[in-house]
């Protein structure tokens, strides 16, 4: 192509600027505030307060940089963030792993979407936040749904799938983090939607149910009014009224009887797909091309899906995260407590430090006065 052939440069970015939407200024502590307070209904209060933490680090890289408008947030500003966070921003360890990278991209991304959504980014910046993958050394303890991308799971299955099958699974899954034998094993008797609702985990060996630690694995255990108002929809609506061949009337069916575990399994790879869910790859793939993303039956094979096991990962990981104690993990969950700490338990050691200094803090306030100890 001749110089006089060359494309209008100058003009194309005219149009573009003219198409894009217009920006609106926004300080970067204005624009955390007004994340948190859009999220505030759909999170716990702990949860805030750790999006918060994290996000003050976005608000920090802000100063240091000089950027006063998020407007001016760019592709390099993320990387460059992603690197400073990395190797810079903690004190706890030498670098963040990459499992804890995930998880602060992935609520970067989040972020950065609700900002383009208020026009205060540019059109297009979600999309340079890269999402580590995680290697196949990385191990057990890196088998967790980051909580910013079942938050999103669960949005748009409530949104577009409400009370249907998937969305029951995922949220048994998710918001119990038990395995997925025992939630296989559920009946709608087991099911208690009064004033302070519960599931009622039983090992029926003679009826073609297991729980893995047999009468050891029995327990009732408290889900939110969220939940149980989803379940009640589901059994009143949904559900396939159909009898298992025992009899017995599970709380997930198809129109052949109890969901199998190989359904259940499925479900979990499929909606855990970035693409299933933003329309957005990771990993660089053409979606209308990718094999993974337009079979189901294939969606096992992307990169970036996961497992059932995957949420009990995440549920119990969050549970720490949010202070509960060992004991208490281990009651409702069904797992030992050398088993947490040594399979489950994926908190980074700034998390560690903080919640013990969050502990502490609590001891001192609630005792009112310094002792010589505390």
């Amino acid at each position: 192509m001749s110089r006089q052939e060359e494309p209008p440069w100058d003009e194309l970015h005219r149009l573009l600027r003219e198409r894009s939407p217009s920006l609106q200024p926004l300080a970067p502590s204005a624009g955390v505030d007004r994340y948190l307070d859009r999220r505030a209904s759909e999170l716990t209060p702990g949860t805030v307060d750790e999006y918060r933490r994290k996000l003050d680090y976005v608000v920090e890289f802000c100063a240091i940089q000089g950027v006063e408008d998020l407007n001016d947030i760019d592709g390099r500003f993320v990387d460059e963030y992603r690197v400073w966070r990395r190797d810079e921003a903690t004190d706890a360890v030498e670098s963040l792993g990459v499992k804890t990278m995930r998880d602060e991209m992935y609520l970067l991304q989040s972020f950065l979407r609700y900002l383009e959504a208020i026009n205060a980014v540019r059109p297009g910046v979600t999309e340079t936040v890269l999402i580590p993958d995680l290697g196949p050394d990385t191990g057990v303890r890196d088998i967790e749904l980051a909580p910013e991308q079942v938050t999103e799971i669960l949005d748009y299955l409530g949104t577009y799938r409400y009370a249907s099958r998937e969305h029951v699974v995922w949220l048994l899954h998710c918001r119990t983090g038990r395995r997925p034998g025992a939630i296989h094993s559920l009946d709608v008797a087991d099911v208690h939607l009064g004033d302070a609702p519960y599931l009622a985990f039983r090992h029926r060996p003679d009826q073609g149910t297991r729980l893995k630690n047999g009468q050891n694995s029995e327990r009732e255990i408290p889900i939110d009014e969220a939940v149980a108002t989803v379940l009640a929809d589901y059994i009143e609506d949904t559900r396939e009224s159909v009898t298992d061949e025992h009899g017995r009337d599970p709380l997930l069916t198809s129109r052949h009887g109890r969901l199998s575990k190989t359904a259940m399994r499925l479900y979990f790879y499929e909606w855990s797909r970035p693409c299933a869910v933003t329309e957005n790859c990771p990993h660089g793939k053409q979606i209308d091309a990718c094999s993974a993303a337009q079979k189901k039956h294939e969606a096992s094979k992307c990169p970036s899906s996961q497992s059932s096991y995957a949420a009990r990962h995440g549920h119990i990981t969050q549970l720490r995260r949010l202070g509960l104690p060992k004991s208490v993990v281990s009651e409702r969950c069904d797992v030992s407590e050398e088993i947490i700490e040594k399979h489950y338990d994926e908190r980074s050691e700034e998390e560690r430090r903080k919640l013990h200094r969050d502990l502490l803090e609590e001891v001192r306030e609630k005792r009112g006065s310094d002792d010589g100890y505390i």
